[in-house]
């Protein structure tokens, strides 16, 4: 696993995975359910509302970037606090009728709360609108109830590993510093939105399952120690699963380059930002 020819072989492939790498730490997004509450100048928010239209057998569910903020009852609102620009958001219907409901993106202001309205249609599934400050407070002055769901958002940030460490070590690459440097600003660019991180090794199923463990554990406490290291104060945890979760399923074969490049979506880094008491 060692030998020179491997690691040539895997520095074309970091190469090719920096340039395929995209957004790298994702939209770090919501807190649970608020009381009506005002943001500050580095965080943006937004207060879903539904009026009361006596209709407790239709109940919208709402999605940002596809993770639960809330069910919605008549007379009910949710706020979530947005450290993204721009979201997706989605309300699905259940009750006599279910729908999935149609994604619409929503820009988020910093120091700004969106207002959404969740109204009814004729078929008894439900829509978002967006209306302006004074209509919303003019109507969210007879809505107390805050949703009864408080969403346990996780984030997760998935790096290749291949990116971040040479093949066969814990040692980070000297361009890893431009993808970690991008989470460390994501994650301090929100402060009080990150109770907790959980970073999760992987590796392929090449060599010995205790030197994987090993690798994997030791890859997740490299990046980690990165964090920390560059300013991040939350609570941090780390774990190697070495190979017992792989992804790919067709790689067969003798090892070999082309049984190397075929499991590299195995080799990844898992970091889970999260912003309740989820516990792992």
């Amino acid at each position: 696993m060692k030998s020179k020819w491997i690691q040539q072989f895997f520095s074309f492939f970091v190469f090719l995975a920096l340039i395929a790498t995209s957004s790298i730490a994702g939209k770090l997004l919501h807190g649970p359910a608020l009381e009506q509450t005002s943001v500050s100048s580095t965080e943006g928010s937004i207060i879903i509302y539904r009026e009361d239209d006596g209709d407790v057998n239709h109940i919208p569910t709402i999605f940002i970037d596809d993770d639960v903020v809330g069910s919605l009852l008549p007379s009910e609102f949710a706020q979530a606090k947005i450290c993204s620009d721009d979201i997706k958001l989605r309300v699905a219907s259940r009750g006599g009728v279910v729908s999935a409901g149609q994604s619409q993106m929503i820009q988020i202001r910093e120091g700004k709360i969106t207002y959404v309205k969740i109204t009814k249609t004729a078929n008894n599934t439900f829509m978002a609108v967006i209306v302006d400050e004074a209509q919303a407070q003019q109507t969210l002055k007879n809505i107390k109830t805050t949703s009864n769901i408080i969403n346990r958002f996780v984030a997760e940030v998935k790096f290749d590993t291949d990116s971040l460490f040479e093949f066969n070590s814990a040692e980070l690459l000297p361009a890893a510093s431009m993808m970690l440097d991008k989470l460390v600003q994501d994650i301090n660019g929100c402060p009080n939105q990150i109770k907790n991180i959980h970073i999760i090794g992987h590796t392929d199923r090449i060599g010995s399952q205790l030197y994987n463990n090993y690798l994997s554990k030791q890859r997740a406490q490299t990046v980690a120690d990165y964090l920390v290291r560059h300013g991040v104060k939350v609570p941090m945890s780390t774990e190697g699963r070495g190979s017992s979760e792989p992804v790919t399923t067709n790689c067969t074969g003798k090892f070999s380059p082309q049984l190397i490049q075929c499991l590299q979506p195995d080799r990844r880094v898992v970091v889970k930002l999260l912003n309740g008491d989820n516990q792992y």
